[in-house]
């Protein structure tokens, strides 16, 4: 028996969750500095508290990279949750408009450089993104590496609209 049984899903939807919305929700020493990020790492899909195993690995490689990021918990509140299967599990990542032609070039080096990840690899990310209106969207994408540039694509789209 393999992981979990994945079936390939992609899709760009309308989101209505803000970075404003979220520094207003967010620990106060959290929400001081959430509006001069570029990327926030939020909670695992379908959790409200609990991180993929990995994430601050991820939060350091974004920092390391030229991209302000931060994980939206306090220390205290920080929790992982570790699943046991060979996929990759990037969790949720919330990225500005203005960082997303290098934050999709720095996520992909982190896929293939870092993580090793090799095409047949399976992999489960989701991104909201801001806008230059301050409207947001998600892109979902649960597949094979080989194909997660189609994920990549779409949130590229979105630095490109007025």
């Amino acid at each position: 028996m393999t992981g979990l049984e994945f079936k390939e899903r992609f899709d760009v939807l309308t989101s209505n969750i803000t970075f404003e919305q979220l520094a207003q929700d967010a620990p106060e020493e959290l929400s001081e500095n959430i509006n001069k990020l570029g990327v926030l790492i939020l909670p695992s899909h379908g959790t409200d508290d609990s991180f993929y195993a990995g994430s601050l690995d991820t939060l350091d490689f974004l920092n390391d990279n030229g991209i302000k990021a931060d994980i939206y918990a306090n220390d205290e509140d920080y929790k992982e949750l570790s699943l046991h299967a060979a996929d990759f599990w990037l969790g949720t990542l919330f990225v500005k408009y203005f960082v997303i032609p290098v934050f999709c070039g720095v996520i992909s080096s982190y896929i293939y450089d870092k993580l090793k990840a090799n095409k047949d690899d399976k992999i489960s990310l989701k991104f909201i993104v801001e806008k230059k209106d301050g409207s947001t969207s998600t892109v979902s994408y649960d597949g094979k590496v080989e194909e997660v540039g189609k994920a990549l694509d779409a949130v590229k789209e979105f630095s490109n609209e007025d």
